[in-house]
């Protein structure tokens, strides 16, 4: 039976940020908490606040403070095109959104091009106040390229025919996440958005440092894929170091849509273990449990 969980209701804004002189005004979903960690949620290539709306009804984050927003050029925030907008920029307005909006620690939460985003955001500005890391198949390596790969080998004039050829291969998907990310880019991402942002994100994923970057960072760290992807090349390497991984079961790329319900209990597991209190439901796996902080797909 259905029981809503009791938490405080979402709220939708908008908040204004500045990056190289420029304002950009960036739609943002947000929910106080009742005691438990704060979480902000970073979106991929493709991507958009909604894409944690499951978050704000799951019983396992009920006390949270939750967060998410729309980078320019997804869901009803505006892309400048004269701008010059890619990954980095992004960080910096992820950076910008936390500071205003999430004052006390929080956990960052990226998706797909949303964990390239969060590594930056850590490679700019340190730690700081965050207090762990969630990767949701997040870019780490160049097999993390799978739809942004196909768009750096076009300019923006010869693009729109291939960004289409993507949408039509993903609604014919058999997977939930792959249909609601083409309806998606149907009707709430720029393309050129979306063709800027792939060229820093192959570049980074093809640079070798980001796996390094996150294997390194001195933060309880998670690392959720789906079942579709348990071939990925790394995963051997995660499991032996510190980072917590897990799998999401009949899941691909976008497990917040696949399995909502086991993907943000993992995460509300892994939060509250991380940040020491008791989490909303009992954990299951003894392995979840996060040791000291220590050491040591596919992004789209």
């Amino acid at each position: 039976m259905y029981i809503p969980a009791r938490a405080n209701p979402p709220r939708l804004g908008q908040i204004p940020v500045t990056w190289r002189g420029r304002e950009f005004l960036l739609p943002y979903c947000h929910r106080e908490g009742s005691g438990g960690p704060s979480i902000l949620f970073v979106h991929g290539l493709g991507g958009a606040k909604e894409n944690f709306q499951a978050a704000f009804q799951s019983p396992a984050l009920a006390d949270c403070e939750l967060l998410s927003f729309d980078e320019p050029g997804t869901g009803v925030a505006r892309f400048e095109p004269d701008a010059g907008l890619d990954v980095s920029a992004l960080a910096a307005m992820a950076h910008s959104v936390a500071e205003r909006l999430l004052p006390a620690a929080y956990f960052l939460a990226g998706a797909s091009m949303g964990g390239l985003i969060a590594l930056l955001m850590l490679r700019r500005h340190g730690v700081g106040r965050i207090q762990g890391l969630i990767n949701l198949e997040g870019n780490l390596c160049p097999e993390d390229c799978m739809f942004s790969r196909r768009v750096v080998s076009h300019e923006l004039g010869s693009f729109e025919p291939v960004f289409r050829r993507m949408m039509t291969e993903l609604r014919e998907s058999r997977y939930a996440g792959d249909q609601m990310i083409a309806h998606n880019m149907a009707m709430n991402v720029d393309m050129r958005g979306y063709h800027a942002y792939s060229f820093q994100t192959v570049a980074e994923s093809d640079s070798g440092r980001l796996i390094e970057e996150f294997l390194a960072l001195p933060l309880p760290r998670l690392f959720l894929y789906g079942s579709v992807n348990s071939g990925l090349s790394y995963l051997p390497r995660l499991r032996a170091s510190f980072v917590q991984v897990r799998e999401i079961s009949s899941s691909a790329h976008f497990l917040f849509y696949d399995n909502p319900v086991e993907t943000f209990q993992a995460i509300g597991e892994f939060v509250h273990s991380a940040a020491g209190l008791r989490p909303t439901s009992q954990l299951s796996d003894p392995t979840l449990v996060m040791p000291a902080a220590g050491g040591d797909k596919a992004g789209i």
